[in-house]
């Protein structure tokens, strides 16, 4: 029947106008239901396995609070409720939350002497302290001293929010999810699994951890013996001279050199002339200066400017607070002068004006491991232009890009006393480069002095560093601490913080995205919760990955997270490859004996099974050979055997919240019970081996049931049919129309216009149906005419700038039908009435459908200023006969008395129809055909 009952039913549905559809809320409907018949519904036609997706979903959350065997969350654990859970208790608590509050669980809101105010649960407190579950986003453990708390106020309100089941499509939405949850509580106690032990993921970083990676940071094994405990992370190099030479400004250079730390705050260089006379001072940065151009000869490049980018700073900006660099580096406040927010905790960017040039910036965001070896500044994988818009950002309040910089001559004179000074003042310690390097007597760490020397607070014959008190007593500390060898978890402990990958990843107690930041963090499917959006934690990875993917994500920069805009950065293969053997030295899960495989071949066929939509329907939620999932982007089924241990997946699977808490990976063998009791005898351990059989097919995997979706045809039959819904090059006010002559259009209920035609079959709203109405319609049929955006008719003398918006001047009024259900779209410009009247005619020439639009225009008011625009391309060409041939295939006639134009736009030829509109009806009749 080709759907033709979905069609009669959406068509019925969906051209009722908004005005006469009074909402009633999922969660009225069901109150007004018996909760016991509701409760008999849920466990006689309520399926566990959808029940079990939807359940940690981000729009319900419900796993955030009440995962299975999670530990002081803000809801019951509900494998450990009692008797008092009724499958009605259960139903009653979804649609009234605050109605019974389990013993234990009530909220509490926390006010403190400085006036803040926290909400949660109390999961333990003493005569000092509080520690409470914070309700919020990130649902954190606040731990806060009595002395500093002025008020606890208990709340008679749930933390589980009221309305929340209306945020459920529908009716068997609601009896899917309580149905998991009577899966959930039916597991209790009784044999239920032990929690796994997750690896700690090692240290925090202790003073004397911390110590080394300043003296890493300081370069302090340029010109000491490493006589202290020695880390994996390789020796932080210092910049090449000849890029420096050939892409900074030789006055930045210059300043920078006569006093680094006044030019740069925190600056990790030394000042090796601090003990010079001021005017010996200057002298000696413009010798090294001349000479540091010099060596940039080399380089061919050039530091000259090129003119900012319109509308590249904004992308910049964007681009800035999305891919990452956040993390380092401070976000800027718009409507504070570009100030740095977060300055005191990031790496300052306000020298980039006055040091780079646009190109020199732009190819040093492109691969920074060409100046500076060592990966401090990571690769952030930055196309060309994704390069030239950051740094139009970066250099935004830069007066470089409007005027030429001071004209710099290279002196050789200078630059030979240049390279002197250069050997003279050590600065070869540091920096390589062509000539011979001096040979140096190094001094052991060890006998380094307070009083004097680097370490001190006095200048002299050393360098002169900007150390801060508590530098300086983390460096003392290194220096006093005995030399022994880090352990393991020391050495990934120094090099995350060294890379400060704690900026973004979390460890055990180290790092993770701090809360200042944390909202520069995104996703593109929101639906996937803060696990979408940051990094994921690096706690027990080494347990978790294959040593060999491991390897990949830290050298090549492999992703599996698409919907993930914080990107990866790169290091260096010599900066980080040690980590992989470190994490897999390090992080253990408790061994796993697995199910014996038998007949493989059933085995995996049974895996296949359990993938798909007939058995634990992985495949709603994870994309499988690159191709999208219906509900959210999860990762690709076919890289999970490459990517993931055995052990790891098979403890994961079994708890995942204990593994990755918040995670929206559903529990489907919760307490160790099979909620798919029919498949291989609800043995976990025989499914989760026939899984994992499946897996290992990788890409070469058959594809489950329900990836390949057969399309749903809407046709018309001896009336056309409508549908409300997005469309492509449409917002969500498309209009859809479906002539029984076999073409089509799609109406812009946005912008006014027909944006869209073709033949033959009318659309395929699967797009919709099967994603809960976020989707978009699939035209169906061929020969698809697309038209320009922007309503078609328009003021000639101020028309709308088009963008994605409404134009403000015009509004929709809606639609009437005919005796065949064809719709009259009516809309408003300023104060002209339009009435738009598309039909299918016959064509009296060739006996095949055109369509016919009859527009009519009136207003109280004559207006002569307008027109209407009736298309927009490349190639519009007059015709005989009033016609007009747009491209190849369209042509357009327009019906007299009124006469089309052909005018030439920024977007190209137009064709429209001048026109007069006043009280008497204005008609214009314009013929399609193609």
């Amino acid at each position: 029947m080709k759907h033709a009952l979905f069609a009669a039913c959406a068509t019925a549905a969906l051209m009722l106008p908004c005005e006469t559809l009074i909402a009633q809320t999922l969660s009225a409907k069901l109150k007004a239901e018996d909760v016991d018949a509701l409760a008999k519904d849920a466990r006689e036609r309520g399926s566990a396995v959808r029940g079990a997706i939807l359940f940690p979903q981000q729009k319900l959350g419900c796993a955030n609070c009440h995962a299975p065997g999670g530990e002081d969350l803000l809801g019951p654990d509900l494998t450990l409720m009692d008797k008092q859970a009724t499958d009605t208790f259960l139903v009653e608590a979804m649609l009234s939350p605050s109605q019974t509050i389990k013993k234990g669980f009530e909220s509490v809101t926390v006010i403190t002497v400085a006036g803040k105010s926290h909400a949660g649960r109390i999961i333990k407190q003493s005569a000092d302290v509080i520690i409470l579950r914070d309700d919020s986003e990130n649902r954190r453990l606040l731990t806060l001293q009595r002395n500093d708390i002025e008020e606890i106020v208990p709340s008679k309100k749930s933390s589980m929010p009221d309305g929340l089941v209306d945020l459920l499509s529908d009716r068997q939405q609601f009896l899917d999810v309580i149905k998991y949850m009577m899966e959930i509580k039916a597991t209790g106690t009784k044999n239920r699994t032990p929690l796994v032990a997750v690896p700690s993921g090692g240290e925090s970083l202790s003073e004397e951890l911390q110590s080394l990676v300043l003296l890493d940071d300081f370069k302090c094994f340029a010109c000491h013996r490493r006589d202290v405990a020695e880390s994996s992370v390789p020796p932080r190099q210092a910049p090449d001279l000849a890029w420096v030479g050939a892409g900074i400004s030789p006055r930045y250079v210059e300043r920078y050199l006569a006093n680094p730390h006044q030019v740069k705050p925190g600056a990790k260089m030394p000042d090796l002339i601090s003990s010079l006379p001021p005017a010996e001072r200057l002298t000696a940065a413009r010798e090294l200066t001349h000479y540091l151009v010099s060596l940039g000869e080399k380089k061919g490049a050039s530091s000259s400017p090129k003119p900012l980018k319109r509308g590249a700073a904004e992308r910049g900006g964007e681009l800035f607070e999305t891919v990452g660099c956040v993390a380092c580096h401070s976000p800027r406040d718009a409507d504070a002068d570009d100030n740095e927010t977060l300055a005191d905790d990031s790496v300052p960017l306000s020298t980039v004006p006055n040091k780079y040039s646009l190109n020199s910036l732009v190819a040093f965001l492109k691969d920074p491991h060409q100046s500076r070896p060592s990966g401090r500044m990571p690769n952030m994988k930055l196309l060309h232009w994704e390069a030239v818009d950051v740094a139009s950002y970066l250099l935004e309040s830069s007066n470089e890009s409007d005027s030429s910089p001071d004209r710099f001559d290279l002196d050789r004179q200078l630059a030979e006393k240049g390279r002197a000074r250069f050997g003279e003042l050590g600065c070869r310690q540091c920096h390589k480069t062509d000539e011979t390097e001096a040979s140096r007597e190094y001094s052991r760490l060890t006998s380094a002095r307070s009083d004097r020397g680097c370490l001190s607070k006095t200048t002299g014959a050393w360098p002169s560093y900007q150390l801060s008190d508590s530098q300086r007593s983390a460096i003392r500390a290194a220096i006093d601490r005995a030399n022994t060898q880090l352990t393991s978890r020391q050495q990934i402990a120094v090099t995350l913080t060294t890379f400060k990958c704690v900026a973004c990843h979390q460890r055990g107690e180290l790092g993770g995205v701090s809360a200042e930041r944390n909202e520069y963090f995104h996703t593109t499917n929101p639906n996937l919760g803060p696990q979408g959006r940051i990094p994921p934690p690096l706690t027990g990875v080494g347990a978790k990955l294959n040593p060999k993917w491991t390897r990949q994500v830290l050298v090549s920069g492999r992703s599996i997270r698409p919907y993930m805009l914080t990107r990866m950065p790169q290091y260096g293969a010599g900066n980080v490859a040690h980590l992989v053997e470190l994490f897999s030295a390090v992080d253990r899960l408790p061994p796993v004996t697995h199910s014996k495989v038998g007949d493989q071949k059933e085995l995996r066929k049974t895996g296949h099974q359990l993938a798909g939509t007939g058995g634990l329907n992985c495949i709603a939620c994870h994309n499988f050979q690159q191709k999208p999932a219906a509900t959210m982007p999860g990762v690709d089924l076919t890289e999970m055997s490459e990517r993931l241990r055995k052990d790891w997946f098979y403890h994961y699977m079994r708890q995942p919240q204990q593994l990755s808490p918040g995670t929206v990976m559903p529990s489907f063998w919760p307490g160790g019970r099979a909620i798919r009791s029919d498949i291989l005898d609800g043995d976990p351990d025989r499914q989760l081996e026939s899984l994992w059989q499946y897996l290992l097919d990788g890409r070469q995997a058959r594809a489950p049931r329900g990836l390949i979706r057969k399309p749903i045809e809407l046709l018309a039959m001896n009336e056309a049919v409508m549908l409300r819904r997005s469309y492509p090059e449409i917002g969500k006010r498309g209009i859809g129309v479906g002539y029984p002559g076999g073409v089509n259009l799609a109406f812009d209920a946005e912008q006014m216009r027909i944006a869209l035609m073709w033949k033959g079959k009318f659309a395929d709203p699967a797009g919709v149906w099967r994603s809960q109405g976020h989707g978009r319609v699939r035209p169906l049929g061929s020969d698809l005419i697309r038209f320009a955006a922007g309503p078609e008719f328009d003021s000639v003398e101020t028309p709308w700038t088009v963008d994605e918006g409404r134009p403000p001047r015009h509004r929709f009024k809606g639609y009437t039908l005919d005796e065949l259900r064809r719709p009259t779209f009516m809309y408003r410009f300023d104060n002209i009435k339009v009435e738009d009247y598309p039909i299918d005619v016959q064509s009296s020439e060739t006996g095949s459908s055109l369509l016919r639009r009859t527009l009519t225009f009136s207003s109280e008011h004559s207006r002569s200023d307008v027109a209407f625009r009736a298309a927009t391309d490349a190639n519009i060409k007059e015709l005989a006969g009033d016609a007009f041939l747009i491209g190849k295939a369209l042509q357009i006639r327009i019906r007299k008395p009124h006469i089309g134009e052909i005018g030439e736009t920024p977007a190209g030829r137009q064709l429209r129809v001048p026109l007069k509109v006043g009280q008497k009806k204005t008609t214009l009749v314009l013929e399609y055909t193609w």
